[in-house]
């Protein structure tokens, strides 16, 4: 073992000895230069010519090193040359200018010697001889000093000796458990010679697996792309139709089908949740929010399904828990939407109760947590290692009685994690079940509104009389934007490409560009590129990007390519106008040519 410790240090110090030999010889070059300029004529030819002998040396060591002239076992020998060099420069400057405050540069080298070497035959032999040299001057030279420099031999021979022998320890210490697991790595690998065959498959295998996984990534974020493209159409038309004369029947079946194609929407941003969470790419959104107002408003959301099945849905929030703090609210509410919903699901009679619990850990931090308590169906310890899982439900049969895909809780307890929260449930079979989810955030001062007002902008909307390019190659999509917007009375001109919706903006004047992203011919964002970087007088017009692709690094994609601002689908009402207006804040300001 004590032969391997070496052999490591020995690498070491072969990697290190470059770098201490260019130092030095550096070192060595500006004190012949300092020499030639500031030193008696009488001994500055020795003084110099021994610099500059050294600086060779130094020099010859660094290249010899650096280029793999040398093994690691004769790199300790190699800076021999340099020490003793270095010590005929000290002691040769202190015997032929008989000055004996010369001796300081004799302490510094016995400190030297501790760093720039690291065999102990090496070190403790250029010590003995600093020290020889060291003692033999004190006597030569005798004077007032030598009292003096005599005390300072003994801390710098004690540092010395400290430093080196730390250092040598340590490294030695940690190349000894290097060569130890290497030790211990090997004889494993020499007992299980017999299965690398069949490990090297099992590498492949899962290599392939990393890949499918990858792909199976990509996957679902392309199709839950392309389902929310089509779910515009029927949400906008679903909506639409809403709006119009039906008879109590009609408006059933566009209920029916409303919250149909909600629960579809909400399994497809479940699977992009999940597409995100995976990659890494979901990122938290904190901002000031009031706790007691954000659970009242989810309760409030679940309350009418509640009462359908014939539940009292509590929140059991008191004055005392008005807290403002800083979070993802729109994380943590669809957090507390999933498990008030799921208490819902798999309650049959009784209540579901939903409190909070606020403690705090400093004069700035608190641990919020959400309690959601049911009197359901309940589920066993055995149940329960499953229900965090991805596609699991505690029983089998629910999913069939209750629907759903098994995502909510995963999707739960990933949430919490990147909150750096945790998501717990306890439950006895036949009695109910309690979910607690608890994070830690910073208070705040400012307000949070989670229930939003509705505001009507239509008429802010018209006073624009926008003259409006649509970039759509979906018909039902097309007809549908339409409709939307018919109610600000824009002038609207439809295309089905990039490249259609181009020569459009070159050859007409508008206010206002809707891109798609995803078209036949030439994508949104290609054509918006060629816009942005003609010398057309139509360059800068605004565009909005429409996207089924919302990830963060998504619009900042689009934002760079010259999208001004991004707006996903299926399109909210609320979401478009506010874009709108943003473009063009001020009502009634603006006016098509």
């Amino acid at each position: 073992m004590h032969l391997l410790v070496r052999k490591a240090v020995d690498v070491i110090y072969l990697q290190q000895l470059p770098i201490i030999a260019l130092i030095i010889g550096g070192y060595y070059a500006f004190l012949t230069t300092a020499h030639y300029f500031f030193l008696p004529p009488d001994i500055k030819p020795y003084l110099i010519t021994i610099a500059a002998a050294t600086m060779a040396i130094s020099f010859l060591t660094y290249f010899a090193t650096r280029y793999g002239k040398v093994t690691p076992a004769a790199s300790h020998f190699v800076f021999i040359p340099i020490g003793l060099m270095g010590i005929a420069n000290v002691y040769g400057h202190v015997a032929l200018a008989h000055d004996m405050l010369q001796m300081t540069n004799a302490v510094l080298a016995l400190l030297v010697f501790s760093f720039v070497t690291l065999r102990p035959v090496v070190f403790y032999s250029l010590t003995a001889l600093s020290v020889a040299l060291y003692l033999q001057c004190l006597i030569s030279l005798g004077g007032p000093y030598a009292a003096h420099f005599a005390f300072m031999l003994v801390p710098g021979l004690l540092l010395g000796l400290l430093c080196f022998a730390q250092r040598y320890r340590t490294l030695a210490h940690i190349e000894r458990l290097r060569i130890m697991d290497k030790a211990k790595t090997d004889q494993l690998e020499l007992m299980n010679r017999s299965a690398t065959a069949q490990m090297q498959e099992a590498e492949k295998a899962a290599d392939e697996a990393r890949r499918a996984n990858e792909a199976k990534g990509v996957f679902l974020a392309n199709t839950s792309h392309e389902l929310r493209t089509p779910l515009t159409g029927v949400l906008g038309t679903m909506n639409l139709l809403e709006g119009t004369s039906l008879d109590d029947e009609q408006r059933e079946l566009v209920a029916a089908a409303q919250v149909s194609a909600k629960t579809l929407l909400t399994l497809i941003n479940d699977i992009l949740d999940l597409a995100r969470l995976d990659e890494g790419k979901l990122a938290l959104n904190p901002q000031a929010f009031e706790v007691h107002e954000l659970v009242r408003h989810i309760t409030g959301l679940l309350r009418p399904a509640a009462e359908e099945k014939g539940l009292v849905l509590n929140c059991l929030v008191s004055r005392g828990q008005e807290y403002r703090l800083v979070g993802d609210a729109v994380r943590i509410g669809q957090i507390l939407l999933n498990l008030i919903g799921n208490a819902i699901k798999f309650t049959e009679e009784g209540q579901v109760d939903v409190s909070i619990q606020i403690d705090a850990r400093d004069s700035n931090l608190y641990r919020l947590t959400l309690l959601v308590e049911d009197t359901g169906v309940g589920f066993d310890k055995e149940k329960a290692a499953r229900l965090f899982q991805r596609f699991e439900q505690v029983d089998g049969s629910a999913r069939r009685r209750q629907g759903g895909a098994g995502l909510g809780l995963a999707i739960c307890r990933e949430l919490a994690v990147l909150m750096d929260g945790t998501v717990e449930a306890d439950s006895m079979p036949g009695v109910g079940s309690r979910f607690r989810f608890s994070v830690t955030l910073p208070k705040a001062e400012g307000k949070y509104d989670p229930t939003p007002h509705a505001v009507d902008r239509t008429d802010v909307l018209k006073a624009l009389k926008l003259k409006v390019l649509l970039a759509e190659d979906n018909k039902v999509n097309q007809m549908l934007i339409e409709k939307l917007l018919a109610r600000y009375e824009w002038d609207i001109t439809v295309v089905g490409n990039g490249e259609e919706a181009v020569r459009h903006i070159w050859r007409e004047h508008y206010d206002l560009v809707l891109m798609d992203v995803r078209m036949p011919v030439k994508d949104g964002v290609t054509a918006v590129q060629e816009v942005r970087s003609s010398d057309s007088v139509m360059c800068d017009v605004p565009i909005i990007a429409l996207t089924a692709n919302t990830m963060a690094e998504d619009i900042e994609a689009y934002q760079a390519a010259g999208m001004n601002l991004v707006v996903g689908k299926p399109i909210q009402i609320p979401e478009l106008e506010a874009a709108v207006l943003t473009l063009f804040p001020r009502e009634g300001s603006h006016n098509a040519t």
